[in-house]
């Protein structure tokens, strides 16, 4: 079996494929998801019932180097068939992933990509030793991480640019109802016309 184009990869994603930015609630009390409270991360997805289509994508992926999740859905009902998925997550894998099939995609899922492009850049820190060094205060006891030192303005501020991509982002995939979605922030902090 060969290795796919990149222009097959990019219709093969225009036609099973899937790209959002999903955004959940982090309980942790301490370390750096206290800073706001929630974490927004890429979904991006090839999906389909036939296991054999999705071998030469997978054998892509690996040639390029992206990290991927693949994992069966099995439905409720019997009446439907396995789902089966790869799955890109991690924010630098994304960021690979659809700069190169960028230049072969049209359509709605070309300007779902441009948004995730220019996003993506927002939603990762370049060097997170140098923060952490910058910004953890540690107990001198244990070396356990006690507090951070944000600037939670300028977090909020950064958090809601992505809520504003992430909204674009659903309205072109047609998903109009998230829960967490730039008014929902907006209102949480009490922040008016950003």
């Amino acid at each position: 079996m060969s290795i796919p184009s990149d222009e097959a990869v990019a219709w093969f994603f225009m036609a099973e494929g899937s790209a959002s930015l999903g955004c959940t609630r982090r309980n942790e009390s301490r370390g750096l998801m206290s800073i706001l409270g929630y974490r927004v991360s890429p979904r991006v997805s090839v999906g389909n019932t036939d296991l054999a289509l999705l071998e030469p994508i997978k054998k892509w992926l690996e040639s390029r180097g992206i990290h991927f999740n693949f994992y069966g859905l099995k439905r409720r009902r019997n009446i439907h068939r396995q789902m089966f998925y790869l799955k890109v997550d991690e924010v630098a894998s994304a960021l690979k992933f659809l700069s190169i099939i960028f230049p072969h995609l049209v359509g709605r899922k070309r300007l779902v990509c441009k948004l995730m492009l220019e996003c993506l850049p927002k939603c990762r820190r370049e060097n997170w030793s140098d923060l952490m060094r910058e910004k953890v205060i540690r107990d001198k006891a244990t070396g356990r991480i006690m507090a951070l030192k944000w600037d939670h303005e300028k977090e909020r501020a950064r958090f809601l640019e992505i809520m504003k991509y992430r909204d674009k982002i659903a309205q072109l995939n047609g998903n109009h109802h998230t829960k967490y979605n730039y008014d929902f922030f907006a209102k949480l902090w009490g922040i008016e016309n950003v």
